[in-house]
């Protein structure tokens, strides 16, 4: 079997799993689809649904990735990064299985970019997801700290409890080793990898690119403080979306509880986007608070964040028009075709790589 079918297998039994947590939600009475009309009935609220999706999802992300950019000296025009923000947001949404948005800003910014900097461009794609999950890890440590032992004596929250404090200690302890080996061992790292192969000459690319992230860790800080706040503002939106939709007055100091260890269950692979398993996981979880109708508001939330990214198709089918994705990258594999680049640049120059920082 191919990797291409392995991949709709694998996203066709996602499909599979996500329908039957559902289903069996709405069976229980547990979700109730008719929620979704809160959106009409409540024109204040779809209105600050749509403006945190521009300000959280939009602006600070991709101030993120402008400071992820940076690591690789790559400088990008504000609005041109708004613009391939959304456009990956449609990727993300509306072929998932298929490419990255990450790997589609990576793909455009490229072509902009000296041949030497694109096995960069790669790892930052990369890094991405890394700061977007280390912020989420982040926000939860920081309920913790407030609220650790009143969590700790729930059973039912134990578990949450220490895997948060595990992936904290990782993204804690695991940047820091990083810096350090980088900038220690970095500069033998990329001569043992110096060769005349062509592999030689791509590991010794990769080598360099880790070494440009470490020499720069406080953009790493700034981009985990965006993704901090991108998290930060969806948490106020989720609560305010529990009161509307539960009709009780549930405690900010709850809903910070709940949300961010909420969305790590999301990280389990088996559902499409998290559907599914994010509606059982705020179900539990409101139960374990005291609250009801946690599916219900996990719904309206998810629904509110994924509808919007659609619209990213105008601003795709512009850029195409006037940036047709190249012959050589075929829309239905831009990180192949992006990984060939780099590879391609390492056979034509192998002597050549990013500047030693």
């Amino acid at each position: 079997m191919s990797p291409a079918a392995k991949q709709r297998v694998l996203f066709g039994a996602k499909i599979v799993i996500t329908a039957a947590l559902v289903g069996w939600l709405v069976h229980k009475g547990a979700l109730d689809m008719r929620v979704l009309g809160v959106f009409l009935e409540e024109k204040s609220l779809l209105f600050l649904d749509m403006f945190v999706f521009v300000l959280a999802s939009i602006v600070l992300a991709s101030m993120r990735w402008r400071a992820l950019l940076s690591l690789a000296d790559v400088k990008v025009a504000f609005g041109r990064a708004v613009h391939l923000q959304f456009v990956s947001l449609f990727f993300n949404v509306v072929i998932p299985g298929n490419v990255g948005g990450d790997v589609i800003k990576a793909l455009y910014v490229a072509r902009e970019q000296a041949p030497e900097k694109r096995a960069s461009l790669v790892l930052i794609a990369f890094v991405e997801r890394l700061v977007g999950l280390a912020g989420l890890v982040s926000v939860a440590l920081l309920v913790l700290a407030f609220r650790g032992v009143a969590l700790w004596e729930n059973p039912a929250f134990r578990p949450f409890v220490s895997t948060v404090l595990l992936l904290g200690a990782g993204f804690v302890v695991g940047p820091v080793v990083f810096v350090v080996a980088m900038r220690s061992f970095g500069a033998k790292l990329e001569a043992m990898a110096s060769g005349p192969s062509k592999i030689s000459g791509l590991l010794k690319k990769v080598v360099a690119s880790f070494r440009l992230v470490s020499a720069k860790p406080m953009e790493l800080v700034k981009a985990l403080v965006l993704s901090m706040g991108v998290h930060s503002t969806n948490m106020v939106l989720f609560a305010m979306m529990t009161r509307i939709v539960s009709k009780q007055d549930a405690p900010f100091g709850i809903i910070a509880t709940v949300y961010p260890i909420g969305l790590l269950s999301l990280m389990l692979p088996v559902s499409a986007a998290g559907a599914g398993v994010g509606h059982v996981a705020f179900e539990k979880l409101f139960v374990a608070m005291g609250l009801t109708r946690g599916a219900d508001v996990f719904n309206v939330f998810f629904f509110g964040q994924i509808a919007p990214c659609v619209l990213g198709l105008v601003p795709y089918l512009m850029l195409r028009a006037k940036e047709p994705v190249p012959e050589a990258a075929p829309e239905a594999a831009p990180k192949e075709a992006l990984e060939g680049e780099v590879a391609k640049e390492a056979r034509d120059e192998p002597e050549s790589g990013p500047r030693d920082p």
